[in-house]
């Protein structure tokens, strides 16, 4: 069915995200996909002249409360130590502590921290290693116990409440570098080696649980993140300033060499949040697999009719499907700058056209087809919009 006019949006759910999406499945979708149809993983397409800086890709991110909130990752051998590469798109005002972004965390029976991502409370972003003596090493001001030189090269203030790509290496040599916005801002040689000596989950949005006080010390406080966190993610390898700046401006490549986690946070809804790397290191919102207090919030939301009519006066779009996941229907946003031929059809993962949405003349304007999958297995399927002038393709999840 087409309609010109804005359909209501159907009821949200949570959705269970079944045993399918594991590792052997993922890699066969990933190697398919790279092949038969090229497309910007993760995203509708939007043809425009110049790239969006400064924004995350997707349409979900997930608002963290700065008191309890988290993503639980559970532990998995996967995990880096001391050869690593963290990034994340983060948005907060400055905090009045430290806020953690992304933490290879402690419990009280393990004091190795191995490394964490955060926020001061000056607003300047920082990593700290931990060592198997429980000695902690933080860069690149290296405030903490001193190990090693560093060079600032530039600004390391990360709180203006604007979206912020912030990423870390470290190499097998102990370099270390951070960089906000693609930008190489600071350099450590000589870096604390992170402690292998842990088997704790990882956690987004703040340390572990509690980390415990070091022996004969005082408990101290676990760093919670108050502000948007979106697609973090880790590598067993360090990152070159060359790559760095690709993850930035581009995006993540779920099949990028060493890429262990990269949770999208395009889910929308539902606990559980899907590692899109080969890994399979899906985590949780919160501190248990069910809903609980130290859950996160999506934020974001479909669409709208206006912000793509918006956009379609100079260009032809194709919005995100919503909702993403779906069972059984979804509607799909297109809108033509034009009068235009075209065709709108659902493509599978080995390439083939399995369902035809729309095709015709149409004249310049905004649509919203709903593409009902029924009658079709689980999994992941492709949307496309060809017109003599454009092909434009997004991804959508059918889980049943």
């Amino acid at each position: 069915m087409i309609t010109t006019r804005p359909s209501s949006h159907l009821t949200e759910f949570i959705i269970p995200l079944r045993d399918s999406l594991r590792t052997s499945t993922r890699l066969m979708i990933f190697v398919l996909i790279m092949v038969v149809i090229p497309m910007e993983y993760g995203n509708a397409q939007v043809m425009t002249t110049e790239k969006e800086t400064n924004r995350p890709g997707g349409n979900y991110s997930l608002q963290f409360d700065g008191i309890d909130d988290r993503v639980t990752v559970p532990y998995d051998a996967s995990f880096p130590t001391e050869v690593f590469t963290i990034s994340a798109w983060i948005k907060l005002a400055q905090p009045a502590g430290r806020a953690a972004i992304i933490a290879r965390g402690e419990d009280d029976n393990s004091f190795n921290l191995s490394w964490h991502l955060y926020v001061l409370g000056n607003g300047t972003l920082e990593v700290m290693l931990e060592n198997s003596n429980e000695q902690n090493f933080c860069y690149p001001i290296n405030n903490c116990v001193p190990m090693g030189t560093c060079i600032i090269t530039g600004d390391l203030f990360v709180a203006d409440d604007i979206w912020h790509h912030v990423a870390v290496t470290r190499d097998a040599s102990g370099t270390l570098a951070l960089y906000i916005d693609g930008e190489k801002r600071a350099g450590c040689e000589g870096t604390g080696v992170p402690s292998s000596n842990n088997f704790q989950v990882l956690s987004i949005g703040c340390t572990f649980g509690t980390i415990g006080p070091p022996p004969g010390g005082t408990e101290p406080p676990v760093w919670f993140f108050s502000g948007l966190i979106d697609e973090p993610a880790m590598w067993n390898v360090a990152l070159s300033d060359m790559q760095i700046a690709d993850v930035f401006s581009v995006g993540i490549d779920p099949l990028s060499t060493g890429l262990v986690g990269y949770w999208a946070f395009d889910e929308g809804t539902g606990q559980v949040v899907v590692d899109m790397s080969l890994a399979g290191n899906d985590g949780f919102l919160g501190e248990t697999p069910q809903v609980d207090s130290a859950d996160p919030i999506w934020e974001g939301a479909p669409v709208s009719v206006e912000d793509v009519s918006i956009l379609s006066d100079r260009q032809m779009v194709l919005a995100p499907n919503y909702p993403n996941p779906f069972n059984p229907t979804t509607q799909i946003m297109f809108s033509l700058p034009v009068d235009s031929d075209l065709r709108l059809v659902v493509i599978d993962v080995l390439g083939r056209v399995v369902k035809l949405l729309a095709k015709g003349r149409y004249k310049a304007g905004t649509y919203t087809v709903t593409a009902n999958m029924k009658n079709f297995t689980s999994g992941l399927y492709l949307y496309q919009l060809d017109t003599p002038t454009a092909k434009l393709t997004g991804k959508m999840l059918l889980i049943k």
